[in-house]
């Protein structure tokens, strides 16, 4: 009975969370409410800060505090007025005192948000306006009227601040209800603060931070490995036991079954999810490039490699992995974020006039070509391998391309005046071209790149934050694997049947496969790598100065590795040993600090990499800054016209009211 009732509760719960009524309004009752709960809280206020210190003004101080958190308590209450129809209501009602102080209690934080985000379109613009409203909460608006506040209740803003932050964080599923957002809505939402610090959270969690530094080492040492076995494959010998080759399969194989096993986490979640992982195309530039690393290395033991094609897959394969790095990089740092992330919204821009310019390299193209091959210029009967590589021998070659190579060298500079004079109409089209591509069409290239750039610029905090929402999900989906908690619905939590144990085994047993898998990739690396590194030193006098410097690359990536994952295991103990004493007298004697501080130097350098204070680590200080990030230039020039906005209202209520207050006056007297 217990349990149904249990189940009954959670049902009801469940159902009025995930509701959404439509035309939802206000009336006056509710709207006089608010305004004499502000107006009461507001006066406490005062009356706690004009009666100076005392029994008295705690005791106003107490009442107010009941009165918040009394409200706040109310089941729904912020989600009851977002889903207000009319705009102006629902802005007014989170314009008052009551409503902006119980915005930062706790209380009024809960499920219903990621259900939100989760819902139609008007559910989630009201999500990321609950979102805006939270993260534009001072501490003037919470008490009414404008005071100067003192130390203390400026720390207990900043204290109820991050308990609302921190409440949102802890909201499960809230950074995969956000990735199915549209692009737009994503960098909106990601541009709060209060997301920037559930980001900040959330990256900075041991585990994830264990993932990055994991993924961004063994990932370099696929590209060093990948590096060297192509050159001793190409240009020196391959043998049976190659460490490079199986090193650089290893890690192949586990970037591939990393992908594949967060599409089957993210399947257990939402199916949304998944195409939200299929819609980004970096997902796709890593997983083609693992699919031909693997290719390529089984063509590369084959002996395969005299064939025609092998080194176009082989530069295609090392573009991919590159590019794939900076993906990776993009995630990690703003300054680097905004820079890449601006690179790719300029190619989005340049779509239009690349479709144009090529368009007019056809037609320009083929315009001289013909007026080439009739105008009696051409020489003919001459191969291909005998004509000689200048503009006049390209328009009257017979592959088209070559025509159209040579109006492109013409865009970037390669132009010589005499293959283009052989006629008057020759000449009077490479001048009309040349006016045209040279002067019109690169200045506007030019100026589509920096209007592009600009306006990434002025996007940059959003793109960082759409970019670090999409890993994060990504990162917690992995981490469902490994975590020691086993997610079940509302419905298999209350009974315990076949179905649920085989379930809980089958997560178990998984679970501990993936930490096996982990451990093997681990000591793989590092045996591989010693002995790819045995193998370059021993052909050094093949390889030329080449050799050195992947041998230095191999031991730095090698320390990297291997003090990383050290450090991360004391970051991972650090909750434990910074409460310990002993640990404290350890860390005073000089020579184990030094050790120390060695083996956390990697650790400090990726804090450092991804923006983070570095010195926060086992007690070691710092910690982050008060102040909020600067949110972008767009989220500040909003901020600002919206305070101005307000202001202006609030200047012309006050002259309506002098104004009817006179009105009456006269009314009375007359």
């Amino acid at each position: 009975n217990e349990r149904e009732h249990l189940y009954r509760e959670g049902t009801e719960k469940h159902d009025r969370m995930f509701r959404f009524p439509t035309n939802v309004s206000t009336t006056p009752f509710f709207r006089w409410s608010l305004e004499m709960l502000s107006f009461i809280i507001t006066k406490l206020y005062i009356l706690s800060k004009e009666n100076g210190r005392g029994p008295i003004p705690r005791r106003y101080t107490k009442c107010r505090e009941i009165i918040i958190e009394n409200v706040a308590s109310i089941p729904l209450l912020c989600k009851s007025i977002l889903l207000i129809h009319e705009n102006d209501e629902s802005h007014r009602a989170f314009k008052m005192p009551i409503i902006l102080n119980a915005l930062l209690n706790k209380n009024s934080i809960g499920m219903w948000l990621v259900a939100m985000f989760r819902g139609d379109r008007f559910t989630k613009l009201r999500a990321i306006t609950f979102l805006e409203h939270i993260s534009n909460v001072k501490i003037t608006d919470m008490n009414g009227v404008y005071r100067h506040c003192s130390q203390n209740e400026y720390d207990a803003f900043l204290e109820k601040r991050m308990e609302a932050y921190q409440a949102v964080a802890n909201l499960e599923g809230i950074m995969a209800a956000m990735v199915l957002l549209s692009p737009k809505k994503i960098e909106k939402a990601a541009s709060t603060s209060i997301i920037h610090y559930v980001l900040d959270e959330r990256i900075g969690r041991p585990s994830s931070l264990c993932f990055m530094l994991f993924d961004l080492t063994i990932y370099i040492f696929l590209m060093i490995s990948y590096r060297v076995n192509l050159i001793r494959c190409l240009e020196v010998t391959c043998s049976d036991w190659d460490s490079p080759r199986y090193l650089v399969s290893i890690i192949a194989v586990y970037f591939l079954c990393r992908d594949i096993l967060t599409v089957i986490s993210m399947m257990q979640t939402s199916k949304q999810e998944v195409w939200a992982f299929f819609r980004d195309w970096w997902n796709y530039v890593e997983s083609i490039g693992m699919a031909l690393v693997l290719w390529t290395t089984t063509l590369l033991s084959e002996e395969l490699v005299e064939s025609t094609y092998l080194p176009i897959i082989f530069a295609l394969t090392i573009g991919l992995l590159w590019i794939k790095m900076i993906g990776f990089l993009k995630n990690i740092n703003m300054q680097l974020s905004t820079f890449i992330l601006a690179v790719v919204e300029i190619l989005k821009d340049m779509r239009w006039f690349l479709l144009v310019m090529t368009v007019v390299i056809l037609m320009f193209g083929e315009m001289i070509e013909i007026l080439m091959k009739t105008s009696g210029t051409c020489k003919v009967g001459l191969d291909q391998g005998e004509r000689l590589l200048s503009g006049a021998e390209d328009f009257c070659s017979s592959l088209a391309w070559d025509s159209y190579v040579r109006i492109y060298g013409i865009i970037v500079g390669d132009v010589s005046l005499e293959d283009f004079q052989e006629t008057t109409a020759i000449t009077v089209l490479f001048i009309i071209f040349t006016l045209f591509c040279v002067v019109v069409l690169l200045n506007i290239l030019i100026a589509i790149v920096n209007d592009s750039y600009a306006k990434s610029l002025a996007r940059s905090y959003g793109l960082f934050g759409k970019a670090r929402v999409e890993h994060v999900s990504r990162q917690l989906a992995r981490e469902r694997f490994v975590s020691t908690k086993i997610y079940l619905d509302i419905e298999d939590s209350t009974k315990r049947n076949f179905s649920n144990i085989v379930k809980r085994c089958l997560f178990r047993v998984l679970r501990w496969c993936i930490f096996a898998f982990l451990l093997a990739v681990v000591i793989a690396v590092n045996v591989l790598s010693v002995d790819t590194w045995r193998l370059l030193w021993l052909d050094r006098h093949k390889y030329g100065g080449e050799a050195a410097f992947l041998c230095v690359s191999l031991v730095c990536a090698l320390s990297l590795f291997n003090g990383g994952l050290f450090a991360m295991s004391l970051y991972y103990s650090g909750e434990v040993l910074k409460k310990s004493s002993w640990f404290v007298r350890l860390k005073s004697i000089f020579l184990l600090r030094l050790i120390t501080g060695l083996f956390l130097l990697p650790l400090k350098l990726f804090f450092k990499l991804i923006g983070m204070k570095g010195d926060a680590i086992l007690g070691g200080g710092g910690g982050g800054s008060e102040d909020d990030e600067w949110s972008g230039r767009i989220s500040y020039l909003e901020e600002e016209t919206r305070n101005i906005v307000g202001e202006s209202e609030g200047r012309i209520r006050a002259e309506l009211r002098r104004e009817i207050r006179a009105l009456q006056t006269m009314f009375l007297v007359s």
